[in-house]
């Protein structure tokens, strides 16, 4: 009989640690989606109080420090932003955002290596829906290191995922620095046809034309690009080149 009630006892008790478990996680949840509501608002202060409580009911909660992560980031707060992506990803050891965000802080402190190593994890899931953006990134890494060859290599490959004009640019950028102003030039006409109106766009191409030899192309282009983007810098720039184009 005695074997009996233990049992029972037992059994409540068991049920009563799983309904906490669950309760907390679901407060855990509430808290973060206030949280969000708050960010999404960039009230980052009370975002922060959200995401804190929310951490404190159920610490295993990635996304909580994910986000304090963005926003210590934003603020300029770097060694803190570190902090909270890696105890999202010791949660998480495939959450591919906090790979790619943890990357870009790295990138913000020019320690290359770090961030190469951290988007090149992000990568590793395939399951991971935006994989351009590491790629991006690192294309980006690449470029500030003067490594042309393997910034082209990048670009390239987030444009096999999006083929969006501000990809082809900087893919673009890319072949035009290494000396490829063939390839430029077909990624820059490419991109002018995705967005026409882009004066960037038509700056590099003018570039990459000039290069090539072509200077009737590049007139035209430059001219395009001071009409779209006036009274800017860039502006400026492409009125110079006219100058001595004449």
């Amino acid at each position: 009989m005695r074997t009996m009630a233990l049992i029972v006892l037992l059994a409540m008790t068991a049920c009563v640690s799983t309904g906490n478990n669950i309760d907390k996680s679901k407060m855990s949840e509430g808290y973060f989606q206030k949280g969000l509501a708050y960010f999404q608002d960039k009230n980052y202060e009370l975002a922060s109080v959200e995401f804190h409580r929310s951490l404190q009911t159920d610490n295993s909660y990635k996304l909580s420090y994910y986000y304090l992560g963005v926003i210590s980031d934003m603020q300029g707060k770097l060694d803190d932003a570190i902090k909270s992506y890696k105890e999202a990803i010791s949660i998480d050891d495939d959450f591919s955002e906090a790979y790619n965000a943890l990357g870009a802080v790295y990138s913000k402190q020019q320690k290359w290596t770090e961030a190469i190593k951290n988007y090149q994890k992000a990568l590793e899931n395939k399951l991971y829906t935006t994989p351009h953006v590491p790629y991006l990134n690192m294309g980006r890494v690449y470029m500030a290191q003067k490594d042309y060859t393997r910034a082209v290599e990048a670009y390239r490959d987030a444009k096999r995922f999006v083929n969006q004009d501000f990809i082809i640019y900087e893919l673009g950028t890319a072949l035009f620095e290494a000396g490829r102003a063939k390839e430029a030039i077909a990624e820059f006409q490419e991109g002018v046809g995705l967005a026409p109106q882009n004066a960037s766009m038509r700056y590099g191409l003018a570039l990459a034309y000039l290069k090539d030899g072509n200077k009737k192309s590049a007139s035209a282009e430059f001219k395009k690009a001071a009409e779209l983007a006036p009274k800017t810098e860039l502006a400026q720039k492409a009125q110079d080149y006219l100058k001595t184009l004449r």
